[in-house]
């Protein structure tokens, strides 16, 4: 297949008025010779490693609709999923890695990819919409009931390591995963003891951890101070107030910022209540909320914050950056994806210049189409 008179965008480089060809992987691309007046934008499909649902459906469910769950990624312009899990029972946790895996082996272009352990060692101190009664310490044998026999699913695990014996990084590393810090009241201090044993990662960054202040920098200052950290960043404009996104994109390396929407069920649905964990949220004008106010995951959709990002600064090659290269990275995938390169897979989005999605290709196959794109 051919798709010509788009603006390409990689994280490297931009070809305006550009033309590819690809099957399932990308075979060529180039310029084109001929005058286009198109403002249509070709990027790598965007990639989500924190996520725990949308239209309707969470990861966590015992029945998951995932054709509808896939339609609401993709109409996104994401082609790459980490379902993320909830603090819950370990079986539960078990149940819903299982079905992620079978869905993976039954639908070649579902975006799953793998799974983002979210719990449940976590700090109790740190919550967040997490549920408490279900928190476990972080040891050996806690995490080998759910780590052992998903080594090959697992990517991802966050946890409060201050909370956790110190052979646990050693364990995870050893399964080949990342170890993110997150819903954590861990202290500066404690953060250089887990960097030096190469934990370089923060899960959505200043939420649910120890905040910035002059005399304790805490885990947001550790994020800002050291260049080598991924920080994963909710831009939807309330986990995170303008300016502070702005702060982040001026002082840390973008290709160490991982976009994510980091949302729920309600994603693509109306105001309403709605299920988390067993905990009930209320959604309304853009928020979701437990009953005590807390922040309980976004309702944002993944090219919503992109536009944000690019509102704020990021040029679209930088957006390219914190939507599929870096995240990608994450993701160990068998195929390479997150660049407009021959050899990687043909997973690509075409929007327009307000970031609305008109087509979603996997694997060279279109997944989404707008009406008029």
């Amino acid at each position: 297949m051919r798709i010509d008179d788009v603006k390409i965008v990689d994280p490297f480089f931009s070809i305006e008025n550009g033309w590819i060809e690809f099957g399932e992987s990308i075979t060529s691309y180039g310029k084109s010779t001929k005058a286009s007046n198109s403002s249509f934008i070709l990027m790598p499909g965007f990639v989500d490693t924190h996520v725990h649902g949308g239209a309707g459906y969470d990861f966590m469910d015992e029945k998951i609709d995932f054709r509808e769950l896939e339609k609401h990624f993709f109409s996104t312009g994401v082609t790459s999923v980490l379902a993320t899990t909830l603090t819950a029972p370990v079986e539960r946790i078990n149940n819903a890695i299982d079905n992620v895996r079978k869905r993976m082996k039954e639908n070649p272009l579902t975006p799953l990819k793998g799974v983002h352990l979210e719990g449940p060692f976590i700090s109790k101190k740190h919550v967040g919409a997490q549920n408490p009664d279900f928190i476990l310490k972080g040891n050996i044998l806690n995490l080998k009931k759910i780590v052992d026999g998903n080594e090959d699913i697992v990517k991802i695990i966050t946890i409060a390591l201050e909370e956790s014996d110190d052979e646990v990084i050693d364990y995870i590393q050893s399964k080949g995963m990342t170890i993110s810090i997150g819903h954590s009241d861990a202290t500066f201090e404690q953060f250089i003891r887990f960097y030096k044993a190469g934990v370089k990662h923060m899960t959505h960054f200043c939420n649910a951890m120890t905040p910035l202040h002059h005399r304790e920098i805490g885990l947001v200052g550790a994020g800002l101070k050291f260049d080598d950290v991924d920080l994963e960043l909710i831009s939807d404009g309330i986990h995170l107030d303008e300016e502070m996104i702005s702060l982040i994109l001026k002082f840390h390396p973008h290709d160490r910022i991982i976009a994510i929407t980091d949302a729920m069920r309600a994603a693509g649905l109306k105001d309403g209540e709605y299920d988390l964990g067993g905990l009930k949220v209320k959604v309304k004008d853009n928020s979701a909320r437990l009953k005590d106010g807390s922040l309980a995951g976004s309702v944002l959709k993944y090219n919503e914050g992109l536009r944000r990002l690019h509102d704020l600064g990021l040029n679209l090659n930088e957006v390219a950056t914190v939507s599929s290269f870096g995240p990608s990275a994450i993701l160990k995938s068998e195929s390479p994806i997150g660049r407009i390169m021959p050899g990687y897979d043909a997973d690509f989005v075409i929007m327009d210049d307000n970031f609305s999605v008109l087509k979603v290709f996997k694997k060279g196959k279109i997944v989404f189409s707008r009406e008029g794109g």
